[in-house]
């Protein structure tokens, strides 16, 4: 499937389209995704911040950000759904107006594989890499 994409919260009280695709597919291993997910990883799909439209439940999303404890030392803000508790998307301060890191399997069609895995040093031994994704210790890049 290809954009636009549509989307949801568990409830659906938050319901939101995307037109374009996503620049970066990730599956992040860090403590915060780790934790938001209830799993050993998060899978994230990159979308430009102007290309979501949310259509219904803006008044449903609330926002918990970190202010020091992030990768980059700089504010991470987490939207999530104030009545059923669903993660919708990251937003780290380098994102900021530009990007949503958004959890694809909110979106009715979440065929996506990660291209990339990040923080795999916190990846459990007894989960293996995706194959073909690049690995990177820390953030992606470094």
């Amino acid at each position: 499937m290809a954009a636009p994409y549509s989307g949801r919260c568990l409830c659906g009280g938050i319901r939101f389209t995307i037109a374009s695709e996503p620049s970066a597919i990730l599956s992040c291993f860090c403590e915060h995704c780790s934790k938001g997910a209830g799993s050993t990883n998060q899978i994230i799909a990159k979308f430009a911040h102007a290309d979501v439209k949310i259509s219904a439940g803006q008044h449903l999303i609330a926002t918990y950000t970190f202010i020091t404890d992030t990768s980059s030392g700089a504010p991470k803000a987490k939207a999530f759904c104030r009545t059923c508790g669903a993660p919708l998307w990251t937003v780290p301060a380098s994102a900021r107006g530009t990007h949503l890191l958004i959890r694809p399997s909110l979106l009715s069609e979440h065929h996506f594989k990660p291209q990339s895995e990040i923080f795999v040093g916190h990846r459990p031994a007894w989960a293996t890499a995706v194959e073909g994704a690049e690995q990177w210790q820390g953030v992606r890049g470094k």
